[in-house]
């Protein structure tokens, strides 16, 4: 059913095209006349059938066209010169048909042309030239109709490749985080296991939730901001497990932030950061706090903790190892310029990583979620 509505939408495209032609020259012909008497109607009627059969031809030569398709390469440029036989065909059919309509159908031609033969003698000449140049106008058009697809085809193919090549680095600094997370988690746990059996056996639970969670969404490259924070929350419990009242964690989510979206495990390196940096290397209590708002279009995360800080103020992402480095390189993958990641030094002491990116979701209740 699609097919056939969109071959007649060509064939009404084709006829209101070639109408619109004949309406033209037949005004213009009519004015260029206007001393000699024409009539309208004389104009309209030649200038109708004239291109009417040319709109009938051009299917034909379309067809041809696009078998030898002359292109810049040594074995299809040889088709021009198979054009030229073919143009001078068809400009030659066109006129020989034209001129037994006129005289069959149109009794001014007969009164002076007795014959078919004396007819053609006087007409083919001039009109088998014009039909010529018609004729090459049409296989051009088609010619620049096949290039303008091509080159639209291949814009899309380009998007298309540049996409999957961003894909494919998306995917790749993520599983960089796998074996990362992965090898200190298991180091964690081979250190407990004789220490403390029971909060290595929890500790491999909570990494299994973890990995199931993981391999559920292995695919996707974009999460909601809801369904990144119980990624998020998973793997805080694992490190919970291993640091126990040494670690303490505040949430305050906006709930209009929870449907923004965002790079799968993006923030999971950031708050693995700030552990190693202000929870594992001391034996004090710490408090990391993680922040999320809608913000004038953007959806702002930020990731506090109370360790030392960083000893150069924005610029701690090139010493602080793969994490850091990782999400900044995904999301410039990502979102090109238009983000912000930054680090700053807390006044009371600690680190504060901001990362800011266009929001993309929609609106839910208005508050704050404390936890």
């Amino acid at each position: 059913m699609r097919d056939t509505k969109s071959k007649w939408g060509s064939a009404l495209t084709l006829f209101g095209m070639w109408t619109a032609v004949g309406l033209i020259f037949s005004f213009i012909s009519f004015l260029l006349l206007a001393n000699e008497k024409t009539k309208l109607t004389d104009s309209l009627r030649y200038n109708c059938v004239h291109f009417y059969l040319w709109g009938a031809l051009s299917l034909l030569l379309f067809q041809f066209s696009r078998r030898f398709r002359v292109e810049f390469n040594p074995l299809k440029l040889r088709n021009l010169l198979l054009h030229i036989p073919v143009l001078l065909t068809f400009a030659a059919l066109h006129q020989t048909i034209q001129i037994a309509i006129f005289w069959y159908f149109t009794l001014r031609f007969r009164p002076p042309y007795p014959s078919l033969t004396q007819c053609y003698h006087s007409y083919f000449g001039l009109g088998f030239y014009l039909d010529v140049i018609i004729a090459t106008l049409i296989a051009v058009a088609v010619h620049a109709m096949f290039y303008y697809k091509d080159f639209q085809a291949s814009k899309l193919e380009q998007a298309s490749l540049k996409t999957r090549l961003a894909e494919a680095q998306l995917r790749a600094l993520k599983m960089q985080l796998h074996p990362h997370f992965l090898f200190n988690t298991l180091h964690s746990i081979s250190s407990l296991v004789l220490e403390d059996s029971a909060k290595a056996n929890n500790m491999i639970a909570r990494l299994g939730d973890f990995l199931r969670l993981t391999l559920d969404s292995s695919e996707q490259q974009v999460v909601t901001l809801k369904e990144e924070m119980e990624f998020l929350r998973c793997y805080l419990e694992i490190e919970q497990v291993r640091f126990g009242d040494r670690l303490s964690v505040d949430y305050e989510i906006e709930p209009t932030a929870l449907s923004g979206h965002l790079p799968h495990l993006i923030l999971q390196p950031v708050v693995e950061n700030a552990i190693q940096h202000a929870i594992a290397p001391r034996l004090t209590p710490g408090r990391i706090n993680i922040e999320a708002k809608r913000l004038n279009g953007l959806l702002r995360v930020a990731v506090t903790d109370t360790g030392p800080g960083s000893q150069i103020a924005n610029k701690p992402v090139e010493g602080h190892g793969l994490g850091l480095s990782n999400v900044r390189a995904r999301l410039r993958e990502a979102y090109g310029t238009r983000f912000r990641f930054e680090t700053e030094n807390v006044p009371e002491g600690g680190l504060k990583v901001v990362m800011e990116i266009p929001f993309d979701g929609e609106n839910e209740e208005v508050g704050t979620v404390r936890v």
